[in-house]
């Protein structure tokens, strides 16, 4: 096994079919399929699953995709490493929710290209379940990822909590314009993220403990999509205030923090390495993001967080 049998097989499980991959490196299909067999031989397991419809990996398959990813990525900078000399440089996977994408993002590029312009940034945003799923498959070098409490974990350096709003206006109308009781929105029509979502997870957990169940009327995984939504009238969402800080609307969209209980998470930046030094790269993109949270936090420019 070296690392032109990994590349091939990560390519593989990515495009899901030997036909395609074998297309993208540029090989014969029955070439590829040789080469995926005898990487089969030497590990001695079942690595994909073939079928009508391409290829699965196995459970071994996974297994061995999450490491070659890191071990590929890895080897990728070996050279990049020794000719660099002292200078900090290379790319940095970031993953980042969309929430938190809205205000991390800019910030988190700026302060990169004057602290540390030698090294690329790369930034993936999406919903925080699929950051999750990346970041466990080595995808990435660090995620920021939202936390049901303050509990440091190994891998992890804790950012911020923030607490939940209602954003719409429910009907019957509130009687408080700045907050509003949970029980208050047992009947509110609600559209919020699908279940791959910490945020869903978390408000169904929310109205479980009080014995209610939420009225979702919609699966939605847009910010922008469930926050246009909210102001259509036709339904409500439930983000963190930093989500809409910025309408100038917001108060006219309806902004209330939800109370008894208030729902509040926590945000930590994570990465893989948990046993051994993170490279130079990523650990200053780590820092930088710590650093630029406090920042916005101290500055005002991050409404509704909370630094810990």
């Amino acid at each position: 096994m070296d690392i032109a049998h990994l590349r091939d097989f990560i390519t593989v499980v990515d495009s899901g079919s030997l036909t395609r991959a074998a297309a993208q490196l540029y090989i014969s299909q029955p070439a590829l399929s040789q080469r995926i067999a005898h990487l089969e031989g030497e590990l001695g397991v079942r690595l994909l699953e073939r079928g009508p419809r391409g290829v699965t990996p196995t459970a071994a398959g996974r297994a061995l995709y999450r490491d070659a990813q890191q071990l590929v990525r890895q080897f990728d900078r070996i050279a990049g490493d020794v000719l660099s000399g002292d200078r900090i440089h290379g790319p940095v996977a970031v993953g980042l929710p969309t929430t938190v994408s809205v205000r991390l993002a800019p910030a988190l590029f700026s302060w990169t290209k004057v602290h540390h312009p030698g090294i690329h940034l790369q930034l993936f945003e999406s919903m925080s379940g699929y950051i999750q799923e990346l970041l466990t498959l080595g995808r990435l070098d660090l995620a920021v990822l939202y936390r049901d409490d303050e509990t440091a974990r190994p891998t992890e350096t804790l950012l911020y909590s923030e607490d939940l709003f209602l954003i719409g206006q429910p009907k019957p109308p509130a009687v408080d314009a700045d907050r509003i009781g949970l029980v208050d929105l047992q009947n509110t029509p609600l559209v919020v993220p699908g279940g791959r979502s910490n945020l869903r997870a978390l408000i169904d957990r929310a109205f479980a403990a009080q014995g209610l169940v939420p009225s979702i009327v919609a699966d939605v995984d847009s910010l922008g999509a469930m926050i246009r939504i909210a102001a259509s009238g036709e339904a409500c969402t439930i983000l963190p205030l930093s989500s809409v800080a910025d309408q100038e609307d917001h108060r006219v969209l309806g902004v209330r923090r939800i109370h008894h209980p208030v729902i509040e998470r926590s945000v930590a930046v994570c990465n893989t390495v948990e046993y051994y030094q993170s490279r130079d790269a990523v650990a200053a993109v780590q820092q930088g993001i710590v650093a630029v949270t406090r920042q916005m936090a101290e500055d005002g420019d991050w409404p509704g967080i909370r630094l810990v």
